[in-house]
């Protein structure tokens, strides 16, 4: 009463899991001027434009990771649902963090793999743009581990060891290399490891990884492998030069390869299927380093399994289905998936940003309510109001207490 009068009395509502909860508040303006603000709403935590409660916030959240915003906004509460607009910026506006790693122990490995590739998601086309093609977004995918783990791994499917993934939108393939290293270094005791294989399709920004990894070697994965083998092979439609390729490839014999890719050229007609060939040539070629450790190194290495990760990590949501994305929601989509996928809880997610936005909004009133008082100690009528300010004698002995009572000149 002595520092706020009522301006009106409202009647709102806040959706939680169990429906919509509707009471009335009231509006308050300080006496000495300032911000309007409804005190209970403060007193509970909610923000002036918030309509939902955390809890419906996290099923929101983690069903839109797996399905969809639309389904995201219908599991929002038992009796309501929320838009999927809602949604969209529910998830767009969240901060995603991953929790900080603590290793006890280096763990001590000779061999560890380190995989990566990207997806392709189709972006939202603006008004103005009159081409039929759609841009696209590439996620990056790179997940660490120690290699095939026979104790869960079963006829059907293999599992990984200690896997560990990374990814999402990056400007520059350094950023999410740093971060794969810096795991690497906490995790693991580096002069344990004699090497480090690190398998993807030979993209540019895949071996980029070489640079940041010590004691690493590129070998190009399968899949990509046989795919450029078919597309050189495949018009002629003849078993015995597409086995005279792998055998070469498998050998591996250079000097082979690049007969066999002559003779490839010669049986082939079409100008269009030539260039195909020759693009193939030149993929296997620049790729030969990372052929010939497969051949070197045929018991350590595994396999790379890079392009069936991504299609499982990141394609079930962002590209396997016809839908247009915008940059934020696959730069945010994507980190909540490799979020999930370390074990992180979308609660824990929620209710560490809204105690980070509670922390600051303390921060912001201290700072508000120690400027009001250097402003009123500065006028002559200090004297007549400082002994009945209610923070001054009723207030809690904190480190903001003590500076506000100095501010205004009270021992």
């Amino acid at each position: 009463k002595n520092n706020w009068e009522i301006v009106r009395k409202d009647e709102t509502g806040i959706l939680t899991t169990f429906g919509t909860i509707r009471y009335n508040r009231t509006y308050f303006k300080p006496k000495a001027g300032g911000k309007r603000k409804y005190l209970v709403d403060e007193l509970v935590g909610l923000k002036p434009h918030d309509r939902v409660s955390a809890d419906v916030v996290i099923n929101v959240v983690d069903e839109a990771i797996d399905s969809t915003y639309r389904k995201g906004g219908e599991v929002a509460g038992y009796l309501d649902e929320i838009s999927k607009q809602a949604v969209m910026n529910k998830i767009h506006n969240l901060k995603i963090i991953e929790p900080e790693l603590k290793v006890d122990k280096k763990r001590d490995v000779k061999i560890l793999y380190v995989e990566a590739d990207e997806d392709h998601v189709s972006l939202q086309r603006q008004g103005d743009e009159k081409d039929n093609q759609s841009k696209t977004a590439m996620p990056k995918l790179v997940y660490v581990h120690e290699g095939i783990d026979p104790e869960r791994s079963s006829k059907t499917r293999t599992r990984l060891k200690n896997i560990k993934y990374f990814g999402g939108m990056y400007k520059e393939s350094e950023d999410l290399w740093l971060e794969v290293m810096e795991y690497i270094d906490k995790q693991y005791n580096l002069d344990s490891i004699e090497t480090i294989y690190l398998s993807g399709d030979g993209a540019s920004w895949i071996k980029t990884g070489l640079d940041w990894i010590p004691k690493s070697k590129f070998v190009l994965d399968n899949y990509h492998l046989k795919k450029y083998m078919i597309t050189a092979t495949a018009h002629l439609n003849d078993e015995d030069i597409y086995q005279e390729l792998k055998d070469a490839l498998d050998w591996p014999d250079k000097d082979m390869v690049k007969e066999v890719f002559k003779k490839i050229l010669k049986l082939t007609d079409s100008e269009t299927k030539k260039k195909a060939v020759r693009d193939a040539r030149r993929y296997i070629l620049n790729n030969w380093h990372g052929i010939e450790i497969k051949a070197e190194k045929r018991d350590e290495i595994v396999g790379c399994s890079a392009e069936g990760h991504v299609s499982h990590v990141f394609s079930n949501r962002l590209s396997s289905r016809p839908k247009g994305w915008s940059q934020i929601g696959v730069a945010k989509m994507s980190k909540l998936i490799i979020y999930k996928k370390n074990g992180g809880k979308i609660y824990d997610l929620v209710m560490a940003q809204k105690l980070r936005e509670m922390e600051t909004s303390k921060h912001e009133l201290q700072d508000e309510l120690v400027k009001e008082v250097r402003k009123l100690s500065e006028s002559r009528y200090a004297n007549s109001w400082n002994s009945n300010l209610t923070v001054f004698t009723l207030g809690k002995k904190t480190g903001l207490f003590n500076e506000l009572r100095s501010v205004a000149g009270i021992r």
